[in-house]
């Protein structure tokens, strides 16, 4: 479309003022989380980190209604067609949604809500009623190695029953599961599979876990302290060395090569043993291309501050929408800072290296199809 050619085109050529708005507008609706998964800076309560500050640094425990309303009609008025995402920190613990997703639903807008699942069952008659659109919920692995993860007896099973309830009410929203590869449920990923292929799923993901080490964080502030400061992210109780790497490349080459109800992304697409091994072990080489998702989304916390793309970004002051108009936000000279230093540096920085948005966009994955095509034998092959 010439649209897409046109904001691409902008993007690149002039990335401090970008003539389109937003794709995608993620709201961190409150600040606390109801589970404590151990490869989170949330769950494993270091708050001061970028990932874990964008998530819980909000000083409101939960967003007015009054600014929701606020955020929805100056969504409305720069960029209707952006999909309104409730995504931070856990947004089914939020009291308003149901409220909230009705309002949506009367504007016209298009109302998303990611999930850990635990409450599911509980305000399912609200995201159907509401007129949630996509449901997105997050889920570890089979029974015992999600509740593991989630350090929550029997989560595993009240999300799984919210996704049965939901499914069976009509004109409710169409649900994917997304699972993070981890050390822990390496061995896992075809049994839960497995156990998902009994439910109606638009999808299912698995996601290979973004983090940053204390290495990049120490590389990227050498040059960007100053403007752009990195902080470790994710690897606090968990360890992106220790996943099993052989038994994960055959776990995952055995799955791209199967069918199951539902289309399977494997994001990034690797899967071979070279390829993984440079992904967990040398975090310092690039596997994306550059951030796409800073010219595409952008986080409001429940305090009504406006945060880079989403949760995984930096952390920095950009403006309130209680004071500032959406549409000059978006343009907003620390925003501007951020894409113009990140289209200087060639998209993407050292701390951005295993961060989904340099990963590529859903149109760009392939799942199933390509998983044996990865991104980094191309580059390998060009550069020999």
């Amino acid at each position: 479309m010439i649209t897409n050619y046109l904001r691409r085109a902008n993007e690149q050529l002039w990335p401090g003022h970008l003539a389109f708005g937003p794709k995608n507008i993620v709201l961190g609706v409150n600040n606390f989380c109801n589970l404590h998964c151990v490869m989170c800076d949330v769950g494993t309560g270091n708050n001061e980190t970028n990932f874990g500050a964008n998530l819980v640094g909000a000083k409101t425990k939960s967003m007015p209604m009054d600014l929701f309303r606020h955020i929805a009609d100056e969504v409305l008025g720069f960029c209707p067609s952006a999909h309104l995402a409730f995504a931070f920190t856990e947004p089914l613990a939020w009291q308003p949604l149901g409220e909230a997703l009705a309002y949506c639903h009367a504007l016209g807008l298009y109302a998303t809500v990611t999930t850990n699942g635990l409450l599911l069952s509980r305000r399912a008659d609200e995201l159907v009623s509401g007129g949630c659109r996509e449901l997105s919920v997050s889920l570890d692995g089979p029974e015992a190695t999600h509740d593991r993860i989630r350090r929550r007896a029997g989560s595993y099973a009240l999300a799984v029953a919210g996704i049965e309830t939901i499914s069976a009410k009509s004109h409710g929203p169409r649900i994917s599961v997304y699972c993070t590869i981890t050390e822990w449920n390496v061995g896992t990923l075809k049994q839960f599979l497995g156990d998902m292929s009994r439910l109606p799923l638009k999808r299912v993901g698995l996601l290979h876990n973004n983090f940053v080490t204390g290495a990049q964080a120490e590389t990227h502030n050498k040059i960007y302290d100053e403007i752009l400061p990195a902080t470790p992210s994710n690897v606090f109780e968990s360890n992106p060395e220790k996943i099993a790497l052989e038994l994960l490349s055959s776990e995952l080459m055995e799955i791209a090569a199967s069918e199951y109800p539902f289309p399977v992304t494997i994001h990034p697409s690797l899967t071979k043993f070279d390829d993984l091994a440079v992904y967990y072990r040398q975090p310092e080489i690039f596997v994306g291309r550059r951030c796409n998702d800073v010219n595409r989304i952008l986080m409001i916390d429940s305090d009504g501050e406006a945060i880079p793309v989403h949760g995984r970004c930096y952390r920095f002051p950009i403006a309130n929408i209680r004071n500032i108009r959406l549409k000059d936000i978006w343009n907003h000279e620390n925003l501007a800072t951020l894409r113009g230093t990140l289209h200087r540096a060639g998209g993407l920085l050292p701390a951005c290296s295993r961060c989904c948005g340099g990963f590529g966009g859903a149109g760009e994955e392939r799942g199933r199809r390509k998983a044996g095509r990865s991104h980094l034998s191309a580059r390998r092959s060009r550069e020999l």
